[in-house]
């Protein structure tokens, strides 16, 4: 019991002290290679690079149909599973990079630019909801998201909390 304690408090630690810095790294359209799937966990994707997205889960399922109503959003696609986050508590894969249009009060284009979010979908926006590890490394990928490339990053459970 106390080795496990010692563990967690040490994963803890590495955790909150993480760090990421920015490389000249990136990623051509081609590493996006064509999603496989079955019919059963697809749904139509008009705002997608793809035709159709698959759903790992209900909440993803209802999140892209969520994401498909929405009028801002320009572009979305489920990350691949290469792109990875590496984090002291193992690699992290985030769900969904999402390109979004601000509207005004109105729900007219604001003319601000654009916004690009990477968003974790959940059923509970709740770190301590989730296993240990998985908290751990939301935690790191909010670090390297929000704080290192300066892109808004969150955990949601649905489509309509973009914001």
């Amino acid at each position: 019991m106390a080795s496990r304690i010692i563990k967690n408090k040490l994963a803890d630690q590495l955790v909150n002290g993480i760090q990421y810095e920015t490389i000249n790294q990136w990623y051509e359209i081609t590493q996006f290679e064509d999603i496989p799937g079955w019919s059963d966990n697809l749904v139509p994707a008009a705002h997608s690079i793809y035709d159709h997205m698959v759903h790992e889960s209900e909440i993803e399922k209802a999140f892209v149909e969520g994401l498909e109503r929405r009028e801002d959003v320009k572009l979305y696609v489920k990350l691949p599973g290469w792109f990875t986050v590496p984090t002291p508590v193992g690699e992290y894969n985030p769900d969904w990079a999402i390109v979004l249009e601000p509207r005004d009060v109105f729900g007219k284009p604001s003319g601000d630019g654009l916004l690009y979010l990477v968003r974790e979908t959940k059923s509970s926006t709740d770190l301590e909801d989730l296993r240990l590890d998985e908290a751990r490394k939301i935690r790191c990928g909010e670090r390297h998201f929000q704080d290192t490339l300066a892109v808004n990053y969150q955990v949601v459970t649905d489509a309509r909390k973009l914001n």
